[in-house]
């Protein structure tokens, strides 16, 4: 899709950078993160010669850029296109504002799990600080940017890290327009109330520096306009208009349901190399009627690994006639080891994996396969392929990705999709079979139901499922997010995305 010849530059902030420097043995090398985001976001950047405002991780990141930073991106030998602007941290700066606050604070109290909350003030004090150098750093390159003349940029800020840049950015920075998408939860107001006083307020009045706040759904976008009415004096909601206005500015509250890349997967899992490494798959674990299940995750507590384990317990143990009929294949990659509820609960999963494969298992199977590296998505395909059925079970998700990876990588269209409603996912998504992870006895009937579900029942679904999915990309999500920005201010950034097949 073609962007406006008048497309105004893009300064976006996020935590994460799209490029790192790291030093090896053999010298210092460029590396991407994985993710989908990045991948659909860099060609915006790209395309109107932007600024990606990023805290610089990357061993080698500070003998790359300059005084100031700055990086052009990508490197060479390809024509640089944009520039990365990195934010420096340091460790105490780490340790507070994005293992503290960010994920001992904002990651369970939006998540709904308050009982892993752990508030501490000079944790709060540091989230302060690095969301003003953030800010700092923003303002500068609108600065630069409006020297150079052209159109004026916009601020695209991504996610719960930077909660308090957009009203920094508003008090100093006018005229500029300042959006953010928030990727995960936002809780209702009984639960962010919670926080010590004062906080939950800073918090609000950081959001509402933005003129567009965008959350995957609905629900989302309630529960913070909700907060703001109750939780911050002065505001004036809108309910029909998803609208809050605070101190004289008007905050507009939108839903777009983030997705993936799907032709991306798709290509993936069609593949001939992909197509042998099903082949062994299903020879391995699901020959002679044998089927195969699979889940993908990080090691973190709102994935409901623990409960899904429970209820694959009970499911051999109710069902005795299904041991040796059903492999698990649980991929669990270790996340934020530093923090102790992620320790805990890396060994519970490991101590409740070893005691089933061991109540269970046999000399020719193993109920439970656990793999806990990092793979990359060409194997995660295969896998997703592979498979008969696919367990999501969060306790709360923004949206949840692997659901709508598993659905794109079914081009068999044999899989059924089990899927926690309490994902963002499922309040999008038509024919998964929706789970309560919170019951375990009825997770295990929709197991059950997967597992006893007709060949055409299981193809019908998931066909609908992926024609459903190709119309909702995350090119489209893109493209719906800058729509909005477009009616707002009269600008066009659209995506690039590949022609549907």
């Amino acid at each position: 899709m073609e962007s406006s010849a008048s497309a105004r530059p893009v300064i976006l902030l996020s935590n994460r950078e799209p490029y790192e420097h790291v030093r090896t043995p053999a010298g210092v090398t460029l590396r991407r993160p994985p993710g989908g985001l990045v991948s659909a976001l860099d060609p915006t950047l790209r395309r109107t010669h932007g600024v990606w405002v990023a805290w610089g991780s990357g061993s080698a990141d500070r003998e790359t850029a300059d005084a100031a930073g700055r990086v052009a991106v990508p490197p060479p030998p390809a024509e640089p296109m944009y520039t990365l602007r990195r934010v420096w941290l340091d460790a105490a700066d780490v340790e507070g504002y994005y293992l503290g606050f960010a994920n001992s604070v904002l990651w369970p109290l939006c998540h709904l799990l308050i009982h892993h909350l752990q508030f501490r003030d000079e944790e709060w004090a540091r989230y302060q600080r690095v969301n003003e150098r953030f800010a700092a750093a923003a303002r500068e390159e609108v600065s630069r940017l409006r020297r150079a003349g052209g159109p004026d940029p916009t601020v695209w800020i991504h996610d719960y890290h930077l909660a308090l840049a957009a009203a920094s950015l508003r008090g100093t920075v006018p005229g500029i327009f300042i959006h953010q998408f928030w990727h995960i939860p936002f809780p209702p107001p009984e639960i962010l109330h919670l926080l010590p006083y004062g906080v939950s307020e800073a918090l609000l009045r950081g959001l509402l520096g933005n003129d567009l706040l965008a959350f995957h759904t609905d629900r989302y976008a309630v529960n913070f306009l909700e907060c703001a009415a109750q939780l911050l004096p002065g505001t004036t909601v809108d309910r029909g208009n998803l609208t809050v206005q605070y101190a004289g500015h008007v905050t507009s509250l939108a839903a777009f349901p983030i997705s993936i890349d799907v032709h991306r997967f798709e290509s993936l899992a069609a593949d001939a190399s992909a197509a042998m490494a099903v082949s062994d798959l299903r020879r391995r674990y699901a020959s002679d009627g044998r089927q195969l299940g699979v889940s993908v995750d990080r090691v973190d507590y709102t994935k409901g690994i623990p409960e899904r384990l429970r209820a694959l317990d009970l499911l051999w143990e109710r069902a005795p006639e299904l041991r040796g009929r059903v492999t698990m294949l649980v991929v669990a990659v270790p996340s934020r080891t530093e923090l102790p509820p992620y320790q805990a609960l890396e060994e519970e999963i490991l101590q409740t994996v070893e005691a089933i494969n061991l109540r269970y298992g046999t000399s020719t199977w193993t109920p439970i396969v656990y793999l806990t590296e990092s793979m990359p998505p060409s194997a995660l395909a295969s896998i997703y392929r592979a498979a008969d059925l696919c367990l999501v079970s969060s306790l709360q998700d923004g949206m949840n990705l692997v659901a709508k990876e598993f659905i794109a990588c079914q081009i068999d269209e044999r899989g059924v999709l089990v899927l926690s409603r309490f994902t963002g996912a499922a309040e999008e998504i038509d024919g998964a079979v929706l789970v309560n992870p919170f019951n375990v006895d009825g997770f295990v009937k929709g197991i059950l139901a997967a597992l006893e579900m007709p060949a055409a029942e299981r193809a019908r679904r998931m066909h609908a499922m992926r024609e459903q999915l190709r119309l909702a990309t995350v090119f489209d999500w893109l493209n719906a997010v800058m729509a909005r920005v477009d009616a707002m201010m009269g600008t066009a950034v659209l995506a690039d995305a590949p022609a549907r097949p």
